[in-house]
């Protein structure tokens, strides 16, 4: 395994192969072959057969899986050859995965877009590079995509609002304070932040402070 490369290269990489290529089925195993030694472990490599009409009838194969440990990674698809109306989430399956397959294909070139999508009851941010065959048909073959995962932040809201002071220690806590330095800057002792701090984590499911801070962050971020 080489040093990975950023996302950016990787896709400079794929698109450079994906010009080599002719037009043929068995293009999408070169172009992979141009970045699998080159994958950082946040980034997804998928391969999409587009030969149906029906677009849920199209099945990926994993070519590299994400890799970062995470809780949250388990939403992940990590099976091959499965067919998307398999896939958990119908919502996400039609509006990310397959709507930006559609767009390549009907462009005809490759595309290039940010992810900002749920996934279940987790919200993904990335970035991403969808390259489909260059096939006469009118499906094509074969979609290549590439993924780089920036960011997985569950889906959540607290079980009540927080109160006015509840709402500036999540936000000087999300600033990196500590709880004396919060206490000082709204007038409260240490142990009273502290204590709020424990309350707030009952009311978000925290299992911690800085997963609070996670948390918080997550459900001022209004699912699309």
């Amino acid at each position: 395994m080489r040093q990975p490369l950023s996302f950016d290269r990787c896709a400079a990489r794929l698109i450079d192969a994906w010009i080599s290529t002719g037009a043929d089925t068995d293009g999408a195993d070169i172009i992979c072959g141009g970045v699998l030694d080159y994958l950082a472990p946040d980034m997804i490599l998928t391969v999409t057969r587009t030969t149906t009409t029906d677009p849920l009838d199209w099945a990926f194969s994993l070519i590299r899986g994400y890799e970062i440990p995470s809780g949250l990674a388990g939403i992940l698809p990590v099976e091959t050859n499965l067919p998307f109306r398999h896939l958990s989430d119908r919502k996400f399956t039609v509006d990310t995965i397959v709507a930006g397959r559609q767009q390549a294909i009907a462009q005809a070139r490759p595309e290039i877009d940010s992810v900002d999508a749920c996934l279940s009851n987790v919200r993904m941010f990335g970035d991403r590079i969808i390259l489909p065959s260059r096939h006469a048909d009118r499906h094509g073959a074969w979609c290549v995509s590439l993924v780089r995962i920036r960011c997985l932040l569950p889906v959540t809201k607290p079980t009540r609002e927080p109160d006015v002071a509840e709402l500036a220690i999540l936000q000087l806590l999300q600033e990196g304070y500590t709880a004396s330095d919060i206490g000082v800057r709204i007038g409260l002792s240490a142990r009273t932040v502290e204590h709020k701090l424990e309350k707030l984590k009952v009311a978000f499911g925290a299992r911690s402070v800085a997963h609070l801070a996670t948390l918080s962050i997550a459900s001022a971020i209004r699912p699309k």
